[in-house]
């Protein structure tokens, strides 16, 4: 059940609330670029992660924001088997990849929307994802 969006804002704003104005303003930028790319996505506050994190109905969590002292990284948990033709991806672990993005760049708006809808496109649930991993 989703949280009302009041408690959730708050918890947002909890979570920016020691970022500089720029972090906090490049999160606000992605978090609108994720909820205009997938508007029945669901959005929740982690506050043990510090992020935000987003769950589509079908097709379960498919991404999260973290801001981070000099960055804002917009990460996918199954980003290792995600086509990323731009390059954007980074990270070498066995499944989790994510954009870092900086303030005063300008966001790469097609390409991570090519990235949040592959994310979509993967197998609904866990299971069948990690199914996909590489050995």
């Amino acid at each position: 059940m989703q949280m009302p969006e009041v408690e959730r804002e708050a918890q947002i704003h909890q979570i920016l609330a020691s970022h500089r104005a720029e972090i906090i303003s490049l999160v606000e930028a992605v978090r609108k670029l994720v909820r205009d790319s997938v508007p029945v996505a669901e959005e929740a506050a982690y506050l043990g992660w510090h992020g935000i994190g987003y769950t589509h109905p079908a097709a379960g969590y498919f991404c999260a924001i973290f801001p981070r002292r000099n960055t804002v990284r917009l990460a996918f948990e199954f980003g290792v088997l995600l086509p990323d033709p731009a390059s954007l991806l980074q990270g070498t672990g066995k499944q989790v990849r994510y954009v870092d993005l900086r303030p005063g760049n300008a966001i790469p708006v097609p390409a991570i929307q090519a990235l949040i809808r592959a994310a979509l496109d993967l197998p609904p649930g866990r299971d069948a994802k990690l199914a996909l991993l590489p050995k």
